[in-house]
């Protein structure tokens, strides 16, 4: 771009520092170079994308409505074009997990997203963990998304877009990771299961007493009158179903012994 047109963009966005020119300057000629597949986005674009950019990095104060105006573009591809400008230059600064999830409304997704990330890295060859920054935005945000895919939380719409990458990148991304998380949700199924009822088949002794002061034939308020009948009632849900799963299980059985019995008979 001509450089008197650059600067005239810069004065009308109210930037005249050399420091942010000279910026601005390097991060057009590095975008010219590793953004070559930049949809949409013009000369003029471009150039108000990287002045921007410029701005930001030093702290300086802008009009981003107007710059989105001067642009002559939508907001919405602006914006999209601003941050795969940002994430092809390395300028996105890291934001944690926790950060990100605090901002798009999904904190009870953190926990698997770290775990999916650490599977992620586990599953790599040595030589490429060593290169790896899952700190990055792609990694971080896919991570969430994914947690929140696999964990059925409606996250905000924004979430996948904040990455930075094209479409096919976080999505190609996300496909990866989709198997670890449906391990790790799989496994906490399983997990709470199995503590849900062995607390159902265990008494604390606080209960114990209650039983027995229950049965020791002295009368009873309304409210521990409720109360037995509340127990006795989880009590025998708790029986019909652990029945249910034994016959189950026996039913099972004798249908594989019938099979093998069989398939030994026909040979």
């Amino acid at each position: 771009m001509d450089r008197e047109l650059f600067g005239r963009l810069a004065s009308k966005m109210g930037l005249t520092s050399v420091k942010v020119l000279s910026q601005a300057e390097e991060y057009l000629r590095l975008s010219q170079l590793r953004c070559t597949g930049l949809g949409g986005a013009t000369a003029t674009s471009r150039a108000v994308i990287c002045l921007e950019l410029a701005a930001t990095s030093l702290k300086l104060p802008l009009d981003k409505d107007f710059a989105v105006k001067l642009s002559g573009l939508n907001k919405k591809v602006y914006q999209s074009s601003l941050k795969s400008v940002e994430c092809m230059l390395g300028l996105q600064s890291s934001v944690g997990l926790r950060e990100l999830a605090v901002q798009y409304g999904c904190l009870d997704a953190v926990k698997v997203a770290s775990q999916i990330l650490e599977r992620y890295e586990a599953s790599l060859p040595a030589a490429h963990q060593q290169n790896l920054d899952l700190s990055k935005p792609l990694f971080t945000t896919a991570a969430l998304f994914t947690a929140c895919k696999c964990m059925k939380i409606r996250a905000d719409k924004k979430l996948a877009s904040s990455s930075g990458a094209k479409k096919g990148v976080f999505d190609r991304l996300c496909s990866q990771l989709q198997k670890f998380g449906q391990e790790i949700c799989s496994e906490s199924s399983s997990l709470k299961g199995s503590i849900k009822t062995a607390s159902k088949r265990q008494k604390t002794l606080t209960e114990m007493l209650q039983e027995e002061e229950d049965d020791d034939g002295l009368p009873t308020s309304p409210k521990q009158q409720r109360e037995q009948q509340r127990r006795r009632r989880e009590d025998e849900e708790d029986d019909a179903e652990e029945d249910a799963k034994q016959n189950y299980e026996e039913w099972k059985r004798k249908i594989l012994e019938n099979a093998l019995r069989a398939k030994a008979a026909d040979s």
